[in-house]
């Protein structure tokens, strides 16, 4: 057992980075705490729930309400995912994934009221899978103050501002074991980045119930015609979510992309795990077509362009007044004959 958690609780500290305080708090004037139950296995600012399949159990988060009125509070369980900058995300819903997720558990949201300048604990219960789950179901414990409704006169409709804090939360049927980790290349395709600029975008799938922390990849395109290096990324620092998938932006920097056929060569490090994957891919002038009506020019990109139609502007008006001044002599001729 001790073994076994040298190996799992390294991979939850990197992943949460967890600060030395224990409250969560935000800008709307409240708090949340976790408080512990029977099932938590380790002092931690995150839930680390363990217990027996088909269990009924339950998270309680302490609400601090910090403002001179009462407010009322949403709790609900959100599921991890990995989002397009490489880092872990919690959502309401996770849609096309294998694996379980912490929602499933507890679907039913939860509101409390908690008077001002007061504390109150709520209580979500959780069901447990029916089966022994290897690995960990990863998700965060959200609570939402609804503000005040703003009335909009105009339309007579309402105006409701929402703020919310989350508190990683993992569940597991089974004590900490060696992490074992898949990874898979699902497609390679031209896209736009997190930053809306067109890139080669390489979909990475975590089929496993673990998270892929720290993770690092390196990843290059050539042009399958002559083996040119092209693009080329090297990203580290990066986390997967459990049966999670994200697209990993290689930017094709000073050259741009254009439609052929590529091959893309990866390779991806987490632990002492090493994928690596090579892919062939082709780009359609109707995908990068596509791209470009939705592509957000960066400031050099779009000085750049600039440049070159001031150049041809003046290029055209150059002509124009060559051109003027060649009817004008031709003119002049005519009227001398």
């Amino acid at each position: 057992m001790k073994k076994s958690l040298r190996f799992f609780l390294p991979l939850l500290l990197a992943l949460f980075f967890l600060a030395p305080t224990k409250a969560w708090a935000d800008t709307a004037n409240f708090s949340i705490k976790k408080v512990d139950t029977p099932e938590q296995t380790k002092e931690a600012d995150f839930y680390d729930i363990l217990a027996k399949p088909n269990q009924n159990t339950h998270l309680i988060a302490n609400i601090t309400n910090a403002s001179d009125q009462q407010s009322t509070y949403t709790v609900t369980l959100r599921n991890s995912v990995t989002n397009n900058s490489g880092q872990i995300a919690y959502v309401p819903n996770t849609k096309n994934t294998s694996g379980q997720t912490l929602n499933q558990l507890s679907p039913t949201a939860v509101k409390v009221t908690v008077p001002a300048n007061s504390k109150k604990d709520v209580t979500i219960p959780i069901k447990m899978p029916a089966t022994a789950y290897s690995g960990i179901i990863l998700g965060a414990i959200h609570v939402e103050k609804e503000t005040a409704q703003q009335k909009q006169t105009t339309k007579k409709t309402q105006i409701i501002n929402h703020y919310g804090i989350e508190i990683p939360v993992v569940v597991r049927t089974t004590p900490s074991s060696t992490p074992d980790t898949k990874l898979q290349l699902k497609k390679v395709t031209a896209g736009l980045d997190t930053n809306k600029h067109s890139a080669v975008l390489a979909t990475l799938y975590n089929e496993s119930n673990w998270v892929l922390t720290p993770l690092k990849v390196d990843a290059k395109v050539y042009r399958k015609s002559n083996h040119k290096l092209l693009y080329s990324s090297h990203k580290k620092g990066l986390e997967m979510a459990p049966n999670s998938s994200f697209n990993y932006a290689i930017e094709p920097g000073d050259e741009p992309l254009k439609a052929g056929t590529y091959t893309l060569d990866m390779t991806a490090k987490s632990d002492k795990k090493t994928w690596h994957f090579s892919s062939e891919f082709t780009i359609k002038r109707a995908t990068l077509k596509e791209n470009a009506k939705n592509e957000l020019k960066s400031p050099e990109k779009k000085k750049s362009i600039n440049i070159i139609w001031l150049i041809v502007g003046f290029s055209i008006l150059l002509l124009i007044l060559i051109i003027l001044y060649l009817l004008y002599k031709l003119r002049q001729k005519t009227k001398e004959q």
